[in-house]
């Protein structure tokens, strides 16, 4: 059965940061409402977690609104071009979900993103964006008149701090993963994407 996993990631080791684009699709809330709810502590094989999202190392900022960000899912909206239609995006870095029983370090390794969009940027051509236009050509996507391309950009993102839900595989720490506090990493695998998505705080 395929599992699908929610994730966010940063580059640690160099200190450098890793910036994952994937297009989003499946079903992440079918696939968390398949995979029962663990604790770090006793996190074991494909395992649902729950708990504070807490930054690695250098956070990135959005272009389209500012905001800093593990992870977030972009929808992009062209106006024209050879191939039309919205192109989804999720992007997360590595980060540290902490659920009280312990730490657990979230790797990205082929993620999904599922969040919210609540941002709508103003309306611009694709010439003012370079990023997105770096984005829609990674996904196929070519216009040959960025200047008259009109684009629409969507948003959501999951900041430091926040409640998440994440899906993945575990395995034992390594080196690095116990000199940042985790008893456990959480991956993907070539059958398991990991997958994140915002949770509502515990009461």
């Amino acid at each position: 059965m395929d599992v699908f996993l929610v994730l966010l990631l940063v580059a640690v080791s160099l200190g450098g940061l890793a910036l994952m684009y994937r297009r989003v699709g499946g079903s992440v809330k079918g696939a968390f409402k398949r995979t029962p709810s663990s604790k770090v502590a006793d996190a074991s094989g494909v395992c649902r977690l729950s708990g504070r999202a807490v930054a690695v190392g250098v956070v990135p900022v959005s272009e389209a609104s500012g905001r800093s960000y593990l992870a977030r899912e972009l929808a992009i909206v062209p106006s024209d071009g050879e191939y039309g239609g919205t192109h989804r995006f999720g992007q997360a870095v590595d980060f540290l979900l902490d659920d009280g029983s312990g730490v657990a370090l979230v790797k990205a390794g082929g993620g999904r993103v599922a969040v919210a969009r609540d941002y709508k940027a103003p309306v611009t051509t694709l010439d003012t964006v370079p990023w997105a236009d770096e984005l829609l050509r990674s996904d196929g996507y070519h216009n040959g008149s960025p200047a008259t391309c009109r684009i629409r950009v969507y948003e959501g993102v999951i900041e430091a701090g926040a409640q998440v839900g994440v899906l993945g595989q575990a395995e034992p720490p390594d080196d690095a993963a116990r000199e940042l506090g985790a008893v456990v990493v959480i991956r993907g695998t070539r059958s398991a994407l990991v997958m994140i998505r915002p949770e509502s705080r515990a009461p």
